[in-house]
């Protein structure tokens, strides 16, 4: 669960760090969108942004200052309680079909969870603490060790990623 808030608190809300940072300060893109793809034992998180060539390590820079920022301050208490009203309430909306309750449903079986999982969620969900969510950026979202993928014009975007790829390499 606290994979799940930290990414909504990262990039996978429109209220995200990223999504702030890059659409509603630098103008770079839309629509920035993180999220976690969960498979049998593992996660994988994914950040993707329609930037401008030109922009776009600019971009780059801008998101692993965002990463860096979260592993080392905790987010403030108001921030991570609207990123978990966000989540309680989506979830909630999720389970008002019938097709987003075979969902969770079957979440749960791919996964081999009980139903407390559901059940317990909401309340999980506010039991993410700041201190938590540094510790999950820590230990999950090692931006130098992320793989990068990069469309455009190759010209433009060469000497932005060699520029990227050498402050990758700084701590």
């Amino acid at each position: 669960m606290a994979l799940q808030v930290t990414n909504s608190l990262l990039g996978g809300s429109f209220a995200s760090r990223i999504t702030s940072n890059i659409r509603e300060d630098k103008g770079y893109t839309y629509s920035p969108h993180s999220s976690i793809q969960d498979r049998k034992n593992t996660s994988l998180w994914v950040e993707e942004a329609d930037v401008t060539s030109e922009h776009t390590g600019a971009s780059l820079q801008e998101i692993a200052r965002e990463v860096k920022r979260l592993q080392n301050e905790p987010p403030a208490k108001k921030e991570l309680e609207g990123i978990q009203n966000y989540m309680a309430g989506i979830f909630v909306l999720q389970n008002s079909s019938p097709g987003g309750i075979i969902s969770q449903l079957n979440f749960i079986d791919n996964h081999g969870l009980d139903e407390s999982y559901l059940t317990n969620r909401v309340k999980n969900i506010y039991a993410v603490t700041p201190d938590k969510v540094s510790q999950i950026t820590r230990d999950n979202f090692k931006y130098e060790d992320m793989t990068l993928v990069m469309v455009g014009d190759k010209k433009l975007l060469d000497k932005q990623r060699k520029q990227f790829e050498e402050s990758r390499k700084l701590k």
